[in-house]
């Protein structure tokens, strides 16, 4: 079996996984080149393209598992909410929240009203490369819904948390709006083929404690439900180190951390069979290459005693990074990794 597979469901397998979060794109000579012909929504729009990038890294870096090709914003243009994408700042929304608090114009997510090749682009992916898993993913509610609450990021969930600390309704009915989303989509990319569901959570770690109980509860715990019920899910969030315990209650079958975390520490406080992912600052990857693969060989080394475990960074790669860095890696995590 493929180790990420068999690291997935805590079976034996001959090396510790690697993958890389945004291991497709902006690093990539072969994406670069398409970026000059084509908008980020054309290739996703086009399964072809999609999967071009898709499978670009996988011979290149010789990872076990693909991720597609997409963005945790693209659902959204099935909701109503229109969609763009600007250079040096990500998604933006024409009618965000704010001026827009009735939700007029919107409704509720159906995969059949999805302009993007997502979901073909996982079934042609699957067809090319038998032997290679691909991960599908989505935002967490709180990620996504804070680009829309204002229509860009939201720094530091400032104007999100303002309407969550006061129990606002409209925003608690968006939540939950995105909540429905997150399922389906999730739901529909395995059905075309994906072998495991990461959700994306990168700003949950803005929230204080009390809060991520109540979002956990009401919204990721609801969402890893259902996921188990079709695949393996990780759940992925920054800035969550002090909230380890939380954070399992969430019921997803792994957790990604990023490097603020001392991941072989992190891992004894919590029950064997939650898996772990991470977590190799990527900014090391970019700017200290020698340090970058003597870390990862460490990191490798002191989480063989853990059989579902995936190597990753903390969190996704950055746009300078050499390709050669992270062959290096992988190659480096698979023999110094093997799990005994």
């Amino acid at each position: 079996m493929n180790n990420f597979l068999a690291a997935l469901n805590g079976e034996q397998h001959e090396s510790t996984p690697v993958w890389f979060m945004r291991q497709a794109g902006r690093y990539l000579k072969g994406y670069r080149e398409l970026r000059t012909k084509y908008t980020i929504k054309e290739i996703c729009r086009d399964p072809d393209l999609t999967v071009k990038v898709t499978e670009e890294p996988v011979g290149l870096l010789g990872v076990d598992a693909a991720i597609i090709f997409s963005d945790i914003t693209i659902p959204l243009e099935a909701m109503g909410f229109s969609l763009d994408f600007k250079e040096n700042v990500g998604p933006v929304i024409a009618n965000p929240f704010n001026a827009n608090r009735e939700l007029k114009g919107i409704w509720e997510f159906s995969p059949s009203e999805m302009k993007y090749g997502t979901y073909r682009a996982i079934a042609k992916f699957r067809e090319k490369y038998h032997d290679t898993p691909v991960i599908g993913f989505s935002g967490g509610p709180l990620t996504i819904v804070s680009y829309l609450t204002l229509g860009h990021p939201d720094k530091d969930l400032a104007a999100t948390k303002t309407l969550l600390y006061k129990g606002d309704t409209a925003m608690r009915r968006m939540l939950e709006m995105i909540r429905e989303m997150v399922i389906s989509n999730c739901r529909e990319q395995v059905r075309s083929g994906a072998g495991a569901i990461q959700i994306f959570d990168s700003w949950a770690g803005f929230l204080p404690t009390s809060m991520f109980r109540w979002y956990r509860d009401n919204f990721l715990s609801p969402i890893s439900a259902e996921i188990s019920a079709f695949t393996k899910g990780i759940y992925f969030s920054t800035q969550t180190g002090g909230m380890l315990e939380e954070l399992e209650k969430t019921g997803f079958d792994f957790l990604s951390l990023d490097w603020r975390v001392n991941l072989p520490e992190a891992t004894k406080k919590l029950k064997d069979e939650t898996g772990m992912q991470g977590n190799i600052d990527p900014l090391m990857v970019s700017r200290s290459p020698d340090r970058a693969v003597a870390e990862s060989e460490k990191l490798a080394a002191e989480m063989k005693f853990k059989g579902n475990y995936i190597f990753n960074l903390g969190h996704g790669v950055l746009p300078d990074t050499d390709p050669d860095t992270l062959r290096e890696i992988v190659r480096t995590v698979h023999q110094s990794g093997v799990v005994t």
